[in-house]
């Protein structure tokens, strides 16, 4: 386990999210998380116990895409040397007036943030 890979992998994480590799049910679900955005609201993605806010917006393709997200997160991690069971928070965040980051929380309590940019 190397915690100095943490934030290169969960920027890589998140990244791979809000793109072009995330596409579920005929629609790229980041589409679908701007317009939620652009109506002025917090999005934020808990991916440890997978749930999802605005709890009003959680559509299908967001469940699904989560859950397949959630689903291949411990290997991602491990990939890049990462222990899933050294994070004890880890968050995709989408600000309504700000871009998205990814933030981690590590067993140690060291926090791990990186902005992500997505399509436009």
């Amino acid at each position: 386990m190397k915690y100095k890979n943490i934030k290169s992998a969960i920027h890589n994480f998140g990244y791979s999210y809000l793109s072009y590799e995330n596409y579920v049910d005929g629609d790229f679900v980041f589409r679908e998380l701007k317009a939620i955005h652009a109506k002025g609201y917090d999005i934020s993605i808990d991916w440890l116990s997978r749930t999802f806010e605005p709890r009003q917006f959680y559509s299908t393709r967001i469940e699904k895409s989560i859950g397949y997200w959630t689903d291949s997160l411990r290997q991602h991690l491990l990939n890049q040397n990462v222990s899933i069971e050294s994070l004890t928070d880890l968050h995709l965040k989408w600000p309504a007036k700000q871009g998205p980051f990814i933030h981690a929380l590590d067993d140690r309590n060291v926090e791990h943030k990186k902005e992500i940019k997505y399509p436009s």
